[in-house]
């Protein structure tokens, strides 16, 4: 598979992402602010488990982190990890449970109930979208840029 294509692959992927992280705390503000949307409630669930999947494999990763080659990982995915490894490590901008102590430790907030827990959600979802946007830009000048 032609690197170009996995740039492509990987844009989608992160746009996919920016997608369900936009529905999820979008779905989470309305809740708070007491308005109920039937669509914007739906497209919230799916986001949750689409999060669910992603942070379950970066843990994944973030286990076996210097342990062993993990197959099955794409270059433009291990990009993204070591993004976010990076920011993990940037203690003065990334603050948030996802940043701070991992994807295993913020999945359980992508259930969270109380006012506490989905504010914490909410900053690791900022957070992260923060860290895809700038990886999708990587993508999206190697897709578009004239050659």
């Amino acid at each position: 598979m032609s690197q170009e294509w996995l740039n492509i692959q990987s844009f989608f992927t992160d746009h996919e992402l920016l997608g369900a992280i936009n529905d999820l705390s979008i779905s989470i503000k309305q809740e708070a602010a007491n308005v109920h949307d039937a669509e914007r409630e739906r497209r919230a669930k799916e986001a949750r488990k689409l999060l669910k999947r992603f942070f379950a494999r970066l843990s994944e990763l973030e286990s076996a982190e210097g342990k062993e080659l993990l197959l099955g990982v794409d270059a433009r995915f291990q990009s993204l990890t070591d993004a976010i490894t990076s920011a993990r490590q940037d203690g003065n901008r990334y603050q948030s449970v996802l940043m701070k102590s991992g994807a295993a430790e913020a999945l359980p907030l992508l259930d969270a109930k109380s006012a506490d827990t989905r504010a914490q959600l909410l900053d690791s979802l900022a957070e992260l979208r923060r860290v895809i946007e700038q990886h999708q830009q990587i993508d999206a000048a190697a897709i578009f840029e004239d050659r």
